[in-house]
């Protein structure tokens, strides 16, 4: 057998067919490659989607519960005084079960138990104060105390919400 001939017209062949076939190979990888780095560009993009949208819904709630405990203690100390001078309540305790039924109904979807622990206390401490009939002043800084820890526990969460974004001074270093 004649080498010269094999190795002037199988080789280059055999070249051409090994080369087309590692060209394939290779861009199997590389589009595989690619396809996994799309999926978790896709599911790193929809984590965070869900992470803006908790905080969204959570930032919304936060900010309502807090003007609510705000007009609850309000109402509260509005009914706490008309208790003790033995009035009725009058627009006092409408303003009270008004305030009341939006907590009730916006409490439950405080996210964070701790506040969520604190809103249900300040909560319930207030409506004490709405129905006491003593004339201590520790009832109604008791009552504000728990009010204010409340609205301290949620205005806390409010500024680790918007601090975890990007510091703007940062953006600029």
């Amino acid at each position: 057998m004649d080498w010269k001939w094999t190795v002037t017209a199988v080789l280059p062949v055999a070249s051409l067919v090994l080369g087309a076939w590692l060209t394939q190979l290779s861009e199997a990888r590389r589009e595989s490659a690619a396809l996994k780095r799309e999926e978790k560009l896709r599911q790193l993009d929809r984590a965070q989607a869900l992470i803006d949208r908790r905080e969204t819904f959570e930032l919304t709630h936060l900010v309502e519960v807090n003007d609510l405990l705000s007009r609850l203690f309000t109402a509260a100390l509005a009914c706490h005084e008309h208790v003790q001078d033995a009035e009725p309540l009058g627009e006092a305790g409408v303003a009270l079960f008004a305030t009341n039924r939006e907590i009730s109904r916006v409490k439950g979807l405080i996210i964070d138990d701790v506040i969520r622990a604190f809103v249900e206390t300040a909560h319930t401490e207030a409506n004490r104060l709405s129905m006491s009939s003593g004339t201590h002043f520790t009832e109604a800084a008791e009552a504000f105390a728990h009010v204010s820890a409340a609205q301290g526990a949620i205005s806390s969460r409010l500024r680790d919400i918007y601090g975890s974004g990007a510091d703007p001074r940062q953006l600029g270093s």
